[in-house]
């Protein structure tokens, strides 16, 4: 399966997960197109956009961050991530994350079941 950025179409989502402001995803990969994928997305946040803290219950997610800076609740611990460093969400664990910055902030989220 190839998907090219050129077909991914932009949906925006508002307060996703409670957060603020509004977050640009393209889905790569939906649930159901790959085994044990819950989603792939490319999630751009503009300054001061938010993903809401929330739960992960009978899945888990990674965030790689890609490009700008990112402030993130890691159960309840905040740290500061750039581009190249990844966080690890667990069954059973929670997260959010913020962009406090200038520049746009620009992740890949991945969900697995």
């Amino acid at each position: 399966m190839i998907r090219k950025d050129a077909n991914l179409v932009p949906q925006i989502k508002e307060s996703l997960r409670g957060g603020t402001g509004n977050a640009s995803m393209k889905m790569i990969l939906s649930a159901g197109e790959y085994p044990n994928c819950g989603m792939v997305a490319n999630i751009t946040l503009a300054p001061g956009c938010s993903i809401g803290e929330h739960n992960h219950v009978e899945d888990a997610e990674l965030y790689y961050i890609l490009s700008g800076t990112a402030t993130a609740n890691d159960n309840g611990n905040w740290v500061e991530l750039s581009a190249g460093d990844a966080m690890w969400t667990a069954n059973g664990e929670c997260h959010s994350i913020e962009n406090r910055s200038e520049e746009p902030l620009v992740l890949l989220a991945v969900v697995v079941k």
